[in-house]
């Protein structure tokens, strides 16, 4: 128990770092400063820098998960208002924060996906997560009659990553919400509505 929460003192202090700097402008002396870990422990835990940066990785990747199985397993919600809650939260979380986005993953993206390949894989496995859970959602609203059926799941769910990840780099951009808000109510209010199906 003892390995445990220290190693995860030292993940929490990483993410904090990362998102603040990034993951080559952070060394492991602040990051174990920060934890309040001998540096010489580091490698009891962690092969490299690497090797923690995956950990950090499919730490923040489960948190995440976790987060959209809470909103998305909510039986008082149809499935569709589950999707709208999920967007709705994050977008309230973003504008809380003063319209920064806080996300390890999409930060460490950008920066490793070409230069180490198991960091790379350890994202994808987090986004491939999000997308499966965000389709299985679409499933249930187009078997409820709430979402039209012409529209296959899994590439809709796609969609929805690849279309809310750019609006939240616009959010950074712009220093405001519009973008999270026109994602809302184009794609859940207008585009997903059975009425705007075609005849």
């Amino acid at each position: 128990m003892k390995d445990h929460d220290t190693k995860q003192r030292i993940i929490d202090a990483g993410t904090k770092a990362i998102v603040e700097k990034s993951f080559n402008g952070c060394g492991l002396k602040e990051i174990l400063d920060a934890a309040g870990v001998p540096k010489g422990s580091f490698y009891h835990y962690f092969k490299s820098k690497e090797h923690f940066g995956i950990a950090v990785v499919e730490d923040s990747s489960e948190h995440h998960l976790s987060f959209t199985r809470k909103i998305f397993g909510d039986q008082k919600l149809t499935p569709l208002e589950r999707i709208r809650a999920y967007f709705t939260e994050v977008r309230d979380h973003l504008q809380e924060l003063g319209n920064q986005r806080q996300c390890l993953i999409a930060k460490v993206a950008l920066e490793e996906s070409r230069l180490s390949e198991p960091m790379r894989n350890a994202i994808k496995v987090g986004y491939d997560q999000w997308q499966v859970l965000l389709a299985g959602v679409i499933r249930l609203a187009q078997a409820e009659g709430e979402i039209t059926s012409d529209l296959d799941p899994d590439q809709l769910a796609a969609f929805f990553q690849n279309a809310w990840e750019g609006a939240m780099i616009r959010m950074e951009i712009d220093r405001d919400c519009k973008a999270l808000d026109a994602f809302i109510a184009l794609v859940l209010d207008r585009m997903l509505s059975v009425e705007a199906a075609p005849a």
